[in-house]
């Protein structure tokens, strides 16, 4: 882990070492609100509050920045805990001699479940949440879910609740560490060839599939994006191969939301073509099917 540069080892503090101050820990909106409703309501809460380092136009900033599925599903702790986190990369990648391409990740413990909550952020790139997960499965952790928020000054902020693979709860300090220095590598420009090799590991000692895959692709809800519905065994690296597959396909992942039950994957991820538009053309959405077969049945 010594090639860890020291600006990211100094500014991405682990959270499991930080107390979460009393003042930002308050009571839900109602779950009837709408997210502008619900936007509106975590406002006036921090207003008048003091989140770590972060002044007045950042705050406002993050609040008319972030997508809509953002205020449906956060709540006070992730919102308080995100703009510290977001804070951290654009402060790591303000600091000197430290590349645009560095990721800024922050972990923290949840010691009932015994799982552990990871924040990602960094600019938004094509590929970029398959080669997060990439990393995760490297050091053999499994994602057990995963959200996905696009800023719409391009930070990306991606949220994980991953668990060790073997069955020894969550991720322990020097798991998380490598798999920081991994994703690291794998963002850089050109790519570390440890971090290429590390991240393609998993397809050597994948499971055998044990439940057919079932891909389902619709175009007919009112957002403005295609809409695939994957669910298939759960197996370590199985996340990389979806997102891999609908990178390889030429498109991109505006929306993702990653479950795990039992030994099965439901995961449901809104794509786009390069315009920003519903993928339409049967041609790209049987090659979008094509790969996704392959992927989950080799």
């Amino acid at each position: 882990m010594a090639n860890v540069t020291q600006a990211t080892m100094n500014l991405a503090i682990p959270s499991d070492e930080i107390s979460v101050r009393p003042s930002a820990v308050l009571s839900e909106p109602g779950a009837h609100l709408s997210w502008q409703e619900r936007r509106e309501w975590f406002r006036a809460r921090l207003q008048d509050s003091a989140v770590r380092g972060v002044g007045p136009d950042e705050m406002a900033g993050h609040f008319a920045a972030m997508p809509a599925h953002y205020w449906e599903r956060v709540n006070q702790e992730d919102l308080v805990w995100g703009l510290e986190t977001i804070h951290g990369f654009l402060s790591l990648v303000a600091a000197p001699n430290v590349p645009p391409t560095t990721p800024f990740v922050d972990w923290r413990q949840l010691t009932q479940s015994g799982q552990t909550r990871i924040m990602l952020c960094t600019w938004d790139r094509h590929g970029l949440l398959a080669k997060a997960a990439a990393a995760f499965s490297a050091v053999r952790l499994n994602i057990l879910e995963a959200d996905v928020f696009t800023r719409a000054d391009n930070v990306v902020l991606d949220v994980f609740c991953v668990a060790d693979a073997d069955g020894r709860g969550g991720a322990s300090r020097a798991r998380l560490e490598e798999m920081r220095f991994l994703v690291e590598g794998a963002l850089s420009q050109p790519p570390r060839f440890a971090s290429v090799w590390a991240c393609l590991r998993h397809k050597y000692c994948s499971s055998p599939v044990r439940v057919p895959p079932r891909i389902v692709i619709e175009n007919d809800g009112p957002a403005s994006a295609t809409l695939v519905r994957v669910e298939a065994s759960d197996r370590l690296g199985l996340l990389y191969d979806i997102l891999q597959s609908i990178a390889d396909s030429g498109l991109n992942i505006t929306q993702a939301r990653i479950e795990t039950q039992g030994d099965l994957a439901h995961d449901s991820l809104y794509v786009t073509d390069t315009h920003g538009q519903k993928v339409l053309e049967t041609c790209r959405l049987e090659e979008l099917r094509r790969n996704l077969e392959a992927a989950l049945t080799q």
